[in-house]
C-alpha cells in the first residue's frame, strides 16, 4: 500500500521523525497512557520512569526535547492546593494544525460547523475506513482495529492499554492454528516470556536460546518453561551464586537434574501481591548481591560514578536500585500493573511470620523507604499506587513501642533491627535447607 493511502498516526509520524531514539522513546511510553484520539493523559513521573526503565532527569530531558520540537503539549493539570495535581500531556503535531482535540473542542467545532453550513445536520460526516492489522507487525497476532477518516492526514493515535495488551497476549498463548497444533509464533512469543524472567536475559544470547528452544520437542518446552522459575529458586537455596544462561538451560535440559521435592506439587506456596509471602520473596532476594546487569553508562555518568562525593554516592544508589535486582522489580511492576502475585517455596513459608502489616504513608513506613534509600534497594513507588498496608519484616523487642514515637531516627533504628532479626532467621532456614539437599546428594 502507498504511502498516500496509509492511515497515519501519532506514533507512526513522530517514529520516523528526526528525533533521538531516547525521545521517540519516552513518547512511545507517554502514548501507553492515552486514548485512541491522543487525547489529555496524567501519568506522573514516576510510572514514566516504571514504564520506559529510564532515569528520572532523562525522562524530564527528552519531554521537553518532546515539547519544544512541536510534538507534545505539556500544561498543569488540576487546580491549586489538590495533591493529585499532575501533568497533562496531549498529543500534537509540529507546525501542522493537526491538534489531537479534546471532547469538548470536538463539540465546539461540530456546533459551529453546523451554524456556518446553515442546515440542520451541518457537514456530512467524513467516510471511515476500517484496518484490521497484527499487533506489533506479527502474523498471527492479537487484531488491532483501527477506524480512521478518510483524511489521510487526520492524525490517530492508537495505543493499546497495558492490561488490555497483557490480555491479549495471555490468551493468544493457548491459541492453536486451525490443525490444531500451537503455531511456531506463539512458541515465540512463549519463549520470550519465559526467557525474559531469567535472571541473565540481559546478557544472554536471544538467538542461541531460540535454536535451543525449537531442538526441544514441544513437551520439553513446555517443561522448561514451567520450571525456570524453580530451577533458579534451587540454585539459589543451595549457594549457586551464578546461573547459566538460558540457552545453556535448555540445551542441557537442567530442569530434569531438578530433586523430586523442588518440582513436586505442594512444595510452593502462591503468594498474593504486598501480603507477608510475597514480602519474605521480596526480601530474600534482596539480601542477595546485586545480580543485575548494568547498562554501560554515557561519559558524563561514568565520570561522575568515579568520584568520591554525595553526588556519586547517590547515582550509585539509584543504579543499583535500578538495575541491581531485576526480579523485585519484575515481582513489583506486576503487583501494581496486574495484581500478580509471585510463588513461594515451602522452605520459606515459616518466614511469614517475620512479617506485620505497615501502613502506607506512615512514619514507620518512611523509615522503610529510607532505610532502602541508604541500601541503593528499589522502591516500591509511589504511596498512592500502592495499597493502604504492606507487609514488612516486623519490630522486635522493645521497639515495637516505637510505632507510636513518630521519631524518624528512632524508627530508622528499629527497622534496621528489624531487618538484622529477619536477616538471621533467613539465614539458619536457608543453612539448614543446603545442609539438608547436600546430604541428600
Amino acid at each position: 500500500m502507498s504511502d498516500g493511502r496509509r492511515a497515519w498516526s501519532w506514533r507512526q509520524a513522530f517514529s520516523r521523525s528526526g528525533l533521538s531514539p531516547t525521545t521517540k522513546h519516552v513518547l512511545h511510553t507517554l502514548a501507553l497512557f492515552m486514548n485512541e484520539m491522543g487525547e489529555s493523559c496524567y501519568p506522573s513521573i514516576d510510572q514514566l520512569i516504571e514504564h520506559s526503565s529510564l532515569s528520572k532527569n532523562a525522562i524530564m530531558k527528552h519531554l521537553e526535547v518532546a515539547r519544544d520540537a512541536g510534538w507534545v503539549s505539556i500544561s498543569q493539570h488540576g487546580f491549586k492546593g489538590q495533591r493529585w495535581k499532575r501533568k497533562d500531556y496531549v498529543a500534537r503535531w509540529p507546525e501542522r494544525k493537526l491538534d489531537a482535540p479534546s471532547l469538548t473542542e470536538r463539540i465546539v467545532n461540530t456546533a459551529e460547523s453546523e451554524e456556518e453550513g446553515g442546515a440542520c445536520g451541518g457537514l456530512p460526516p467524513l467516510e471511515k475506513v476500517v484496518h484490521e492489522v497484527d499487533e506489533g507487525g506479527a502474523r498471527g497476532g492479537p487484531k488491532v482495529v483501527h477506524e480512521v477518516d478518510q483524511d489521510k492526514n487526520n492524525p490517530l493515535n492508537n495505543p493499546i492499554p497495558i492490561h488490555m495488551r497483557e490480555s491479549a497476549r495471555e490468551s493468544e498463548n493457548v491459541k492453536n492454528d486451525n490443525k490444531g497444533k500451537v503455531s511456531h509464533e506463539t512458541w515465540v512469543r512463549r519463549l520470550k516470556k519465559a526467557h525474559a524472567s531469567w535472571s541473565t536475559f540481559a546478557s544472554d544470547s536471544a538467538d542461541s536460546a531460540e535454536k535451543a528452544w525449537f531442538d526441544l520437542t514441544e513437551d520439553e518446552r513446555l517443561q522448561a518453561s514451567s520450571k525456570a522459575s524453580a530451577y533458579e529458586l534451587h540454585c539459589k537455596q543451595i549457594g549457586r551464586t551464578k546461573m547459566c544462561a538460558f540457552a545453556v538451560y535448555l540445551k542441557e535440559k537442567r530442569w530434569e537434574k531438578l530433586p523430586s521435592k523442588a518440582t513436586g506439587s505442594g512444595t510452593a506456596e502462591p503468594a498474593k501481591p504486598f501480603g507477608k509471602l510475597w514480602g519474605v520473596y521480596r526480601f530474600a532476594d534482596l539480601l542477595q548481591p546485586h545480580y543485575g546487569n548494568f547498562p554501560k553508562p554515557s561519559a558524563f555518568l561514568a565520570g561522575l560514578l568515579k568520584g568520591d562525593g554525595e553526588a556519586a554516592e547517590r547515582e550509585k544508589r539509584q543504579r543499583r536500585a535500578q538495575y541491581g535486582w531485576p526480579r523485585v522489580n519484575a515481582m513489583q511492576h506486576r503487583a501494581q500493573t496486574s495484581s500478580k502475585g509471585v510463588t513461594v517455596a515451602n522452605e520459606l513459608v515459616p518466614l511469614a511470620d517475620e512479617f506485620s502489616q505497615v501502613k502506607v504513608g506512615s512514619e514507620l513506613w518512611k523509615a522503610w523507604e529510607k532505610l532502602h534509600e541508604e541500601r541503593g534497594w528499589p522502591w516500591f513507588g509511589v504511596d498512592r499506587d500502592l495499597p493502604e498496608w504492606v507487609y514488612m519484616p516486623k519490630l522486635v523487642g522493645t521497639d515495637v513501642g516505637l510505632i507510636d514515637d513518630n521519631k524518624p531516627e528512632a524508627l530508622l533504628g528499629a527497622v534496621k533491627r528489624a531487618l538484622e532479626n529477619f536477616e538471621a532467621v533467613h539465614g539458619q532456614i536457608i543453612n539448614t535447607t543446603t545442609a539438608t539437599q547436600e546430604a541428600a546428594e
